[in-house]
């Protein structure tokens, strides 16, 4: 009797460990996907040639490429404290590698990427693809992103364009 029991013991114990292991070691849910399905979530405003964008007038969402946790979070943090109004954040499309940043727009001469860019560093190219991540200018920050850089909170657009204004929201959001 004392065997049996203790054969039904070891047993619990290797289904438990099996399990456990399982567990700890499973993906996040969600954790491939883009947080969020891109919105119709600002108003297209013409802006002509010397005419200032700020950062008040642009909406940017922010993804995760890196393997540090919670670096959209932040960094969408600092930008909102720059006046930038805040849209999605999440983790960057599976297969995305990114070692400082991308800043992504869907707009050929598009001044207020230029102006996101910008507050990464003067290096920073804006890139444009036909595939949108979320509401406004996409930026998507991988492991060597430490800082923002210092940056102005306008800038003159140099070619006529149009900028994706946020649309105010009934909701107020901090930041």
């Amino acid at each position: 009797m004392t065997a049996v029991t203790m054969l039904v013991l070891v047993g619990i114990l290797v289904l438990g460990v099996i399990l456990g292991v399982n567990s700890l070691f499973a993906p996040l849910p969600g954790s491939d996907e883009p947080a969020a399905e891109p919105s119709a979530s600002c108003s297209t405003k013409a802006v002509k040639k010397g005419q200032k964008i700020r950062t008040r007038q642009v909406q940017v969402s922010v993804f995760n490429g890196g393997t540090r946790a919670g670096l959209a979070d932040e960094t969408m943090d600092r930008l909102a404290r720059r006046g930038f109004k805040r849209g999605d954040v999440g983790n960057a499309p599976s297969g995305t590698s990114v070692r400082r940043v991308r800043v992504y727009t869907t707009d050929r001469n598009d001044a207020a990427a230029m102006l996101v860019a910008r507050q990464f560093g003067k290096k920073v190219k804006v890139q444009v693809r036909e595939d949108d991540l979320g509401p406004g200018i996409d930026v998507v920050v991988g492991n060597d992103l430490h800082k923002l850089a210092k940056a102005k909170p306008a800038i003159v657009v140099k070619r006529s364009s149009s900028v994706c204004v946020p649309i105010p929201s009934s909701s107020t959001q901090a930041g």
